[in-house]
C-alpha cells in the first residue's frame, strides 16, 4: 500500500514536472513572438515615417529598446523552470507601458498601433495565466485611458496625423469617449473570450494529464513485471549453465567407465552384463545430450552462442549426418529416402557445426516420431538465391491448437508425449534460433495424425549472425 502510494505520488510529481516545462515553453514562445511584434513595428514605423506620417522616431526607439531589453533578459530568465514566477507578470506590465509609448509617439487615438493592446492582452492570456488577462485588461485599460486624457487636456503633447485632415480628432469630446469606451469594452470582451478559451484548455489538459498519470502508473507496473520477469529468466539460465556443466563431467566419466568395460578393458563379461551395461551407456549418451541441449539454449539466451562462419557445402552436411544416423534409422524401421539435388549446389557461409546439429534434430525428431514402416523424406535444392532444405514424415503430426508454440522451449505436443517417446523439447527451439542466425527462415506444416513437413532456407551470401537480446527471445518463446 505504502509503495503503491510512493509512485502515485512520484508520478504526480512527473505530471508537475511536465506541466512545468509546457509552462516554460509557452514563455519562451511568448519571447519569440516579442522579438517578431519589435521587428514588425520598427519596419512600419519607419515605413510610415518614409510615408510623411507625424512619428516621434526617437520616442518609438526608447519604447522599443525597452521591451528589448526585456525580451533579451526573459531569453536568460526561462532557460529552466525554476524561473521568479513574478517575472512573466513585470513582463505585462512592461508591455504595456511599452504599447502606450508607441501609441503615443504614433498619434495617440489617431495612431494605427492601437490593436496591439488586444494582442497583449489574449496572447498574454494564452502564453502566461488566467491572471494574466485581468491584469493586463486593468492596467492596459487604465494606462490607455490616462493617455487618452492627457492628450485631451493638453498636458501631454499630441502628434497630429495627416490623415486626420487638420481635424483635431483628439478634442472632439464625442469621439474620444466613444472610442475610449469602445476600446475598454472590446479589451474586456477579448479578456473573457481568450480567458474562456484558456480555461477550456486546461481543464482538457488537466484530463489528459489524469490519464497520463494512469498511464503512466501503468507503463511503470509493466516495466517492473518486465524487469522481474527478465531477472527470473536470467536466474534460470545461469542455474541451467550451472548445473548442466557440474552434470557434464561426471557424466562424461561414467561414459568412458562403462565404454572400457563394454571393450572388455576390465575383463570378459557374458551376455546379461553386456546387454545392462549397453543400456546404462544408452542412457547414458541421452543424458549427455540433454545436457548439450541445456548448455547450448543457456549459451543462446546469454548471447554466447558464438558462429564459425565459413564456406561449406550443406549438401556435403546432409550427407554425413544421414551416414552418422544410419543406425537409428534402421532401429526405428521408418523408410527413408534423400533426394539429392542435380545440380551441384553453390557453398554458403556456414557454420558447419551449428548447421550440422540442425539437420541432425530436424531428422532426429522426423524417425522418432514416425512409426515403423511410416516414410521420411529428406530434399535438398536451389530456391532462387536461397538453399532450401526439406524434411517430410508420414508420423504423429502436430495438433493444431498447439502449433503456435512449436518453436518454444520444452515444448512436446501432447500426442507425442502419450506415445511415451523420449525428446527435451528443446530442438526445435535450438533449431529456429542457429537458422535465423543465419539469417535463414524455418517454416512448417503439420496436421495431426498425417505428418509434419519442415523447410528452413539459407541466404548463400551469408551476412552473419542477427543480434538479439536474451530477453527478446525469452519473450518471444513465451
Amino acid at each position: 500500500m505504502v509503495g503503491a502510494m510512493a509512485v502515485k505520488e512520484f508520478d504526480k510529481n512527473e505530471v508537475n514536472k511536465l506541466s512545468a516545462r509546457e509552462q516554460l515553453g509557452r514563455l519562451n514562445w511568448s519571447v519569440t513572438v516579442r522579438y517578431l511584434v519589435i521587428i514588425v513595428i520598427l519596419i512600419l514605423t519607419l515605413l510610415g515615417h518614409a510615408l510623411g506620417l507625424n512619428y516621434d522616431l526617437r520616442g518609438i526607439f526608447v519604447a522599443v529598446s525597452l521591451g528589448l531589453i526585456y525580451n533579451i533578459a526573459c531569453s536568460f530568465v526561462y532557460t529552466n523552470t525554476r524561473y521568479p514566477k513574478v517575472w512573466p507578470y513585470i513582463g505585462i506590465v512592461i508591455d504595456m507601458v511599452v504599447i502606450t509609448f508607441i501609441v503615443h509617439y504614433t498619434g495617440g487615438i489617431e495612431s494605427v498601433f492601437l490593436p496591439l493592446y488586444f494582442l497583449q492582452i489574449v496572447g498574454s492570456n494564452v502564453h502566461f495565466s488566467r491572471l494574466a488577462g485581468p491584469i493586463n485588461f486593468i492596467f492596459g485599460g487604465g494606462i490607455f485611458l490616462l493617455l487618452v486624457f492627457l492628450e485631451f487636456t493638453g498636458k501631454l503633447s499630441h502628434l497630429v496625423q495627416p490623415y486626420t485632415g487638420g481635424v483635431l480628432i483628439y478634442q472632439h469630446q464625442t469621439y474620444v469617449t466613444m472610442l475610449s469606451f469602445a476600446m475598454i469594452s472590446f479589451m474586456g470582451i477579448s479578456t473573457y473570450r481568450s480567458g474562456y478559451v484558456v480555461r477550456s484548455l486546461s481543464t482538457i489538459e488537466k484530463k489528459l494529464f489524469e490519464v497520463n498519470e494512469e498511464l503512466v502508473q501503468t507503463n511503470r507496473a509493466f516495466f517492473v513485471a518486465n524487469r522481474r520477469l527478465k531477472e527470473i529468466d536470467e536466474m534460470k539460465t545461469e542455474f541451467i549453465s550451472v548445473a548442466s556443466h557440474q552434470m557434464r563431467t561426471p557424466l562424461s566419466a561414467i561414459k568412458w567407465v562403462i565404454k572400457m568395460l563394454l571393450d572388455g578393458d576390465m575383463g570378459p563379461l557374458n551376455v546379461e552384463q553386456m546387454d545392462l551395461l549397453g543400456k546404462g551407456y544408452q542412457s547414458n549418451e541421452r543424458m549427455i545430450l540433454l545436457i548439450n541441449d541445456l548448455l547450448n539454449v543457456s549459451r543462446i539466451e546469454e548471447g554466447r552462442f558464438q558462429y564459425r562462419f565459413s564456406r561449406n557445402d550443406l549438401g556435403e552436411i546432409v550427407q554425413r549426418v544421414i551416414e552418422e544416423m544410419q543406425p537409428d534409422i534402421k532401429a526405428r524401421g521408418v523408410i527413408f529416402r534423400y533426394q539429392q539435388s542435380m545440380s551441384i549446389l553453390p557453398k554458403a557461409s556456414i557454420d558447419e557445426q551449428k548447421m550440422h546439429l540442425v539437420v541432425q534434430n530436424l531428422i532426429d525428431n522426423a524417425i522418432k516420431y514416425t512409426p515403423k514402416g511410416g516414410k521420411v523424406e529428406v530434399s535438398l535444392g536451389l530456391d532462387n538465391d536461397q538453399l532450401r532444405f526439406k524434411i517430410a514424415d508420414t508420423g504423429a503430426g502436430i495438433p493444431a491448437r498447439q502449433q503456435d508454440r512449436i518453436f518454444s522451449k520444452f515444448f512436446r505436443a501432447d500426442n507425442v508425449i502419450r506415445m511415451q517417446t523420449e525428446g527435451s523439447g528443446l530442438g526445435l527451439f535450438i533449431v529456429k534460433n542457429i537458422v535465423e542466425g543465419h539469417q535463414g527462415e524455418v517454416t512448417f506444416e503439420s496436421k495431426e495424425g498425417v505428418g509434419s513437413t519442415f523447410t528452413f532456407t539459407l541466404p548463400i551470401e551469408g551476412r552473419g549472425p542477427v543480434p538479439g537480446t536474451s530477453f527478446e527471445k525469452f519473450m518471444s518463446s513465451i
